[in-house]
């Protein structure tokens, strides 16, 4: 255990996290000695000696690129949706006025759709990757710095990131578990939920209400008895529609730029501790 200082005035041993004794609830401020400073330093000298320190910087700089891209992706579909909902309910008049609908400029959006799509997936799977490689070095990165032995292992963490359904239950309490090993009084608790929020909670809403908005359509189209009514019907699920997949663009451009802060904050931690392990060394 690292994470620890010692009670002036009673000995007592405590967690960083702490902000008093907890046996005389002297405040850690004035109360904390020096004994176990270093304790820190000298366990990740020691353990260098096994697993070597690597810096993280190339991986974390790539990953950043891709999660920007999907940034700069999502608020480009988010214009383009706007712009599909405004053609939408032009022909939605058209259609209950004259009964015409432009077949071709309609394929012509879908087209436009789906090479945005294309794009966002040539975007997600590298930065994917890259993160998984980023987190997987990191984490083995802990002992060299004085963290002690993480919950999961280098590997455990590259493969969860990349299975489905796995990463959105163990990434986030990865990145917590290093964001407190590396500084235990750093917090990031609330950065981590942001993330998790933008990237996976946007994924969910997008999947459950196009489910509900697919079922409505298809039963509002069987059951429509003249074409007004089917215009009707439809609007205003075009409408929401338009409105989730906005919401999503917008959730996702903030989880990609919180994630991308969260990495920042662990390379600053990271390259803080190994300069204090540098200088316990002399090196």
């Amino acid at each position: 255990m690292t994470d620890i200082w010692v009670c002036g005035n009673c000995h007592s041993i405590n967690r960083q996290r702490s902000k008093s004794c907890y046996k005389c609830r002297a405040p850690q401020a004035t109360a904390a000695t020096d004994d176990g400073a270093t304790h820190r330093q000298e366990q990740a000298i020691v353990m260098r000696t096994v697993v070597a320190y690597r810096p993280t910087a190339a991986l974390g700089l790539a990953t950043s690129m891709f999660l920007l891209g999907l940034a700069a992706v999502s608020v480009v579909a988010i214009v383009q949706e706007l712009g599909l909902w405004t053609f939408f309910a032009g022909q939605l008049d058209n259609l209950k006025a004259s009964g015409s609908f432009d077949e071709s400029a309609y394929q012509a959006r879908l087209a436009d759709s789906a090479q945005v799509g294309l794009i966002s997936l040539a975007v997600v799977v590298p930065a994917l990757f890259f993160f998984a490689a980023w987190l997987s070095r990191v984490v083995s990165n802990v002992p060299a710095l004085g963290g002690g032995i993480p919950d999961t292992s280098p590997g455990r963490a590259f493969v969860a990131t990349l299975i489905p359904g796995l990463n959105l239950r163990t990434v986030p309490g990865v990145i917590q578990d290093v964001l407190y090993r590396l500084d235990p009084t750093g917090g990031g608790v609330f950065m981590v939920g942001i993330a998790w929020l933008g990237l996976v909670g946007s994924w969910i809403l997008s999947w459950v209400a196009g489910k509900y908005i697919d079922l409505r359509l298809t039963f509002d189209i069987q059951n429509a008895t003249s074409v007004d009514e089917f215009v009707e019907r439809v609007r205003p699920l075009l409408t929401a529609a338009v409105v989730i997949d906005v919401v999503t663009g917008v959730l996702i451009a903030i989880g990609a730029v919180v994630l991308i802060m969260l990495m920042v904050r662990i390379e600053r931690r990271s390259r803080t501790r190994d300069a204090e392990v540098r200088a316990v060394a002399g090196v």
